[in-house]
């Protein structure tokens, strides 16, 4: 299991590091005011990207809290990777491009749908996703979450070290 998300995992974090960074902290108040345009962005980022869950969760936590509304995250985790480059040009040439469009179009209308079902749910229920997911690293003790982060991290390392030696000539050529 560690081969198959260490590397998206590791992209992940270290976009979501990058978006944490220089993001601006007033992304709320646009998204607030351009709900819709947010999802939209968010489904135009996604589409292309060749992400996958693991690498789209941290990009979607960071995104959050930035201030970007629920429902523009969620419709990046559900679009980005359903719909990478990778899985266009199969559903192309498997199909046609009628069959392209007619799956890129309910992606994005499930996609759509769904982000503003979330965003609705969220307003009903008066829960603000900045401070939840904030919280959300206050339930684990930071000792507990230095002990598992380091856990990983050489899980990841032994991993990457174990491929290393068995395919020597295959890992210099990524």
């Amino acid at each position: 299991m560690v081969t198959d998300i260490a590397k998206p995992f590791i992209i992940g974090v270290f976009i979501a590091g990058i978006i944490t960074f220089f993001f601006p902290d007033d992304l709320t108040v646009w998204a607030n005011d351009h709900q819709f345009l947010s999802m939209l962005a968010m489904l135009a980022a996604g589409i292309p990207m060749y992400v996958c869950a693991t690498s789209s969760t941290p990009i979607a936590a960071a995104l959050i809290l930035k201030g970007l509304n629920p429902g523009a995250a969620l419709v990046f985790l559900l679009a980005g990777p359903a719909t990478n480059a990778a899985t266009i040009n199969i559903v192309k040439n498997i199909f046609n491009t009628r069959a392209l469009m007619i799956y890129l179009s309910m992606i994005a209308i499930c996609s759509l749908s769904m982000g503003f079902f979330v965003d609705w749910v969220y307003g009903f229920l008066g829960i603000e996703a900045q401070a939840v997911v904030g919280q959300a690293s206050e339930m684990i003790p930071h000792q507990i979450q230095m002990i598992a982060a380091l856990i990983l991290t050489a899980l990841i390392i032994y991993n990457f070290l174990i491929n290393l030696k068995q395919n020597p000539k295959h890992s210099h050529s990524h």
